[in-house]
């Protein structure tokens, strides 16, 4: 049977609507403060060890307490313990716990939600990584609305799995995980009304976040720094600047461009932007080597087929 929401999501929605502007600002700057406030006690905790959630050792486990760290491979966790877990949390706690702990190993570029690197019909489809574990999700339409003509999946449910040193400890076959009814409402506003309502996992915001937004792109490309370890690379950039018309390019200002970004550890697009304020600078930013690949369910795209993004 499908699971039905509590809150009537088009009354949710009409309520909101009708907020003025300003109490519609001041509660995002409460939400954004909070989550902030959630994140730093998340980190400080994990720093030392010990899971925010739970209290206890982040390397400990017990059947007693089911909790999310479970989900770091501690000595005793096994796959059948998997169900304890979704019976205590639902996906948008899960989702970003495991986004949050990927960001503590590197913001953004340990999260690939890229919608070009994750295509066909689907509600969400995600890869985070924290050092040698990988959990994806992933969600279609027909998984959200439940298969009927299964008696393990008539339900509305996602897919989640998880490798471990590039090994496969929990599939994605493995578990038909159902949504709880606040998951369903949110997932609902988020479809239909997404002219107002927006989702970010604040800290736990991946690579999608960049891609997607132009002005964020052209903040990556003036503030980026340059690495020689290209395996862990975020971002990878390549510049192309063509003369006005009639006018030239002088191959000494390329070297200065060059040079200058050397030693400042700036980005040569960021540089050449400065330089040749009057040439048309292209600058094409793709994921970098330091991005985990998406795992998709049935076949897809390898990493090195990544689709490239474009700003100018």
């Amino acid at each position: 049977m499908k699971k039905k929401t509590e809150i009537d999501p088009a009354e949710f929605a009409k309520w909101f609507r009708n907020l003025t502007e300003e109490e519609k600002r001041k509660g995002s700057l409460i939400e954004t403060q909070r989550a902030e406030e959630d994140w730093r006690e998340f980190a400080d905790c994990f720093e030392k060890g010990i899971c925010s959630i739970c209290g206890k050792p982040i390397k400990s486990f017990s059947t007693k307490t089911p909790c999310l760290h479970w989900l770091l491979k501690p000595k005793g966790f096994k796959k059948k313990h998997f169900k304890e877990l979704i019976d205590n949390f639902r996906y948008f706690r899960i989702s970003a716990y495991v986004r949050w702990v990927a960001a503590i190993d590197g913001l953004i570029k340990n999260i690939n939600d890229l919608k070009d690197e994750h295509p066909g019909d689907k509600v969400f489809d995600f890869t985070a990584r924290y050092k040698h574990i990988k959990w994806s999700f992933s969600c279609s339409k027909s998984d959200l609305k439940g298969h009927q003509t299964s008696k393990n999946s008539n339900f509305p449910h996602y897919h989640m799995q998880m490798h471990v040193n590039n090994m496969p400890y929990i599939k994605y076959s493995d578990f038909h995980i159902p949504f709880d009814n606040e998951d369903l409402c949110n997932l609902e506003l988020l479809q239909n009304h997404s002219d107002m309502v927006k989702h970010s996992y604040g800290r736990g915001d991946g690579m999608e976040a960049i891609f997607g937004n132009e002005d964020a792109l052209d903040f990556i490309i003036n503030k980026s720094t340059p690495t020689t370890d290209h395996e862990e690379a975020a971002f990878h950039m390549s510049t192309f600047a063509m003369a006005p018309e009639g006018g030239n390019i002088s191959g000494d200002t390329i070297n200065e461009a060059f040079k200058e970004a050397k030693e400042t550890g700036r980005t040569m697009a960021s540089v050449l932007r400065e330089k040749l304020k009057d040439a048309n600078i292209r600058t094409i930013v793709s994921p970098g080597e330091g991005v985990p690949g998406s795992m998709p369910r049935n076949g897809g795209r390898k990493k090195d087929n990544q689709q490239i993004k474009r700003t100018e």
